[in-house]
């Protein structure tokens, strides 16, 4: 019996050990997909869709080379089309088989940009007369190939789909029919060993007599035929059987030409990866870097925008005066810990980063918008954090929130309107009729800023101050929590005008003030600005929840005589 199982054992191990070499060699699929275009390029621009970067599975590989640079790039489909706009450019698609790409030109009259650098790329690649780039097809990832953006873009373009072989199923073959058959080997040298202990030593015996012979009549064999011969018949057989159930085991890495429906997104998605976030933080530290350094404004006019931007010009004015003044707080760019981006197809859009550097006065929310496709993420809103501020649930990363208008009314106050109503609330205090709609207890810019307007009060004799709280910049940047509120980034300028109130007597000012001003003071008065970057947490109306601020950053604007 042990020496029919080792012959059943030692065909199945070969039968394994066959199918597992097949499976590497014979049927393997190919190591690679290629597909490849080859024309005379007139436009500047390249856009290989979604659709075409899909048609096999795995990342793809596009290639392009020209007599000149090489630019490739990946980013969501929507977004390419949208930089791309009316601008001139070949599109690429598939033939009816689905084997070879096929170079269509798109005319329009719109102007052309150089597309390298661009803050809506996820990924890219920069080289001269030849270029590769994987491409992820995730989130409708797609292409576009140019040289420079003012000449014709590379005329030969190929996308490479490399097989991921899956090695497992054909190693667990190969190592099965191994054990298998040393198995089989065991049970042979048993079975010989065996034989011989039963066959006793080899010498003559002599013969005991015999008797006469009597044939038997035979009978019809009722028990199933035994021996090597009857072995070897029924191994055969099933070693057949389990060679052809096994021959139907698939490749693990085998593609198919045609991609599986992929869900349907109801939503849109975030406007960045996290890739992009990372990248877009550097270059606006490293272009706030420089105009620091300088104290210059025009340094920053690529990446830095509206309040940000004036708080910084102002202070370099005073610094270009006074160059013992301090440096201003750098923009954190290595240490990012909060990320939110929109979740939009549109124009403009918005991200909201927290950075945090060791060593710096605390966590810093920098909120940055993008104005069309082909601008550049531009810091809108640097805001220090105040002490003990915990920022609300908000989307995970990978979802992005929705922007919110800034004239929305679902929510307690209206974006645009906080600067009044908490202008009013600092001016007034309990007595603001928009006094119960903040949270005020442990509000210590408001604290202070009410405390310091009722000293200036007391301690001026001979003028009157009036204070005023008005929107700074229209570009009220909100984006939702998951609550239903809002996180917003408004712009508030504090005025305060001083006017004498006796013939004779001026307003005299100190510190920065009279820097700016250039004077020590003024007898016709002074009006003097402060911009306050604020943060807020907004509720949604009907919520038990109060509007809370979460940071703060503010600086002196401006400082003139009335």
């Amino acid at each position: 019996m042990r020496l029919l199982i080792s012959i059943g054992l030692f065909l199945l191990s070969l039968a394994l050990m066959l199918v597992g070499v097949a499976e590497r060699t014979v049927w393997a699929p190919p190591a690679n997909y290629t597909a490849s275009v080859q024309f005379e390029a007139a436009n500047p621009f390249i856009v290989i869709p979604n659709s075409v970067l899909k048609l096999h599975d795995g990342t793809p590989i596009v290639s392009a080379t020209g007599p000149r640079s090489v630019f490739i790039a990946s980013g969501r489909e929507a977004d390419i089309a949208a930089w791309v706009g009316d601008t001139s450019h070949t599109q690429l698609s598939l033939n009816k088989k689905g084997d070879k790409l096929v170079s269509t030109s798109v005319l329009g009259p719109g102007p052309n940009y150089s597309p390298v650098d661009s803050d809506l790329w996820r990924s890219s690649q920069y080289r001269a007369k030849s270029a590769n780039l994987k491409v992820s097809t995730e989130g409708s990832g797609a292409a576009i190939i140019a040289s420079d953006g003012n000449t014709s873009a590379p005329g030969v373009v190929k996308v490479t789909w490399p097989v991921e072989r899956n090695l497992l199923p054909s190693n667990i073959l190969i190592i099965t029919g191994l054990v298998l058959m040393l198995v089989a080997l065991i049970l042979n040298i048993m079975t010989i060993n065996s034989i011989r202990r039963r066959r006793g030593p080899r010498r003559k015996v002599p013969r005991a007599p015999q008797g006469p012979r009597l044939r038997s009549v035979k009978q019809p064999k009722l028990a199933p035929p035994r021996g090597r011969r009857a072995a070897r018949k029924l191994a055969l057989p099933a070693a057949i059987a389990v060679v052809a159930l096994l021959s139907g085991c698939s490749q693990g890495g085998s593609t198919s030409a045609t991609p599986s429906p992929s869900a349907s997104v109801l939503t849109d998605p975030p406007v960045v990866t996290k890739a992009q976030i990372l990248r877009i933080v550097k270059s606006v530290a490293a272009a706030a870097d420089e105009g620091d350094a300088k104290n210059d404004r025009n340094a920053l006019l690529a990446r830095v925008a509206g309040p940000a931007l004036d708080q910084r010009s102002a202070y370099y004015s005073l610094r270009k005066i006074s160059p013992k003044i301090a440096a201003l707080p750098k923009i954190a760019a290595n240490k990012v810990t909060f990320m939110l981006p929109a979740a939009t197809s549109l124009w403009p859009r918005s991200i909201m980063v927290v950075t945090d550097e060791p060593g710096a006065a605390g966590p810093q929310m920098l909120v940055l918008q993008q104005q069309s496709p082909r601008s550049q993420y531009q810091l809108w809103y640097n805001i220090r954090l105040v002490q003990g501020a915990s920022i609300p649930s908000v989307p995970a990363f990978n979802i992005g929130a929705v922007p919110v208008d800034p004239a929305a009314k679902y929510l307690t106050v209206v974006p645009n309107e906080l600067p009044t109503k908490y202008g009013s609330v600092i001016d007034l205090g309990a007595g603001s009729e928009a006094a119960s709609l903040f949270s005020l207890d442990n509000d210590e810019f408001f604290k202070q800023i009410s405390q310091s307007q009722d000293s200036e009060v007391a301690a001026l004799k001979n003028g009157k101050i009036t204070f005023s709280h008005t929107l700074g910049s229209p570009q009220v940047i909100s984006l939702a929590s998951v609550s239903g509120g809002a996180i917003v980034a408004v712009s508030m300028i504090d005025g305060y005008t001083i006017k004498p109130t006796k013939a004779g007597s001026a307003i005299t000012v100190t510190g920065l003030e009279k820097l700016m001003l250039g004077a020590s003071g003024s007898a016709t008065g002074i009006v003097s600005k402060y911009s306050d970057m604020l943060l807020f947490y907004v509720p949604q109306t009907g919520s038990n929840g109060a509007v809370s601020l979460l940071g703060v950053t503010q600086s002196l604007l401006s400082v003139q005589s009335r």
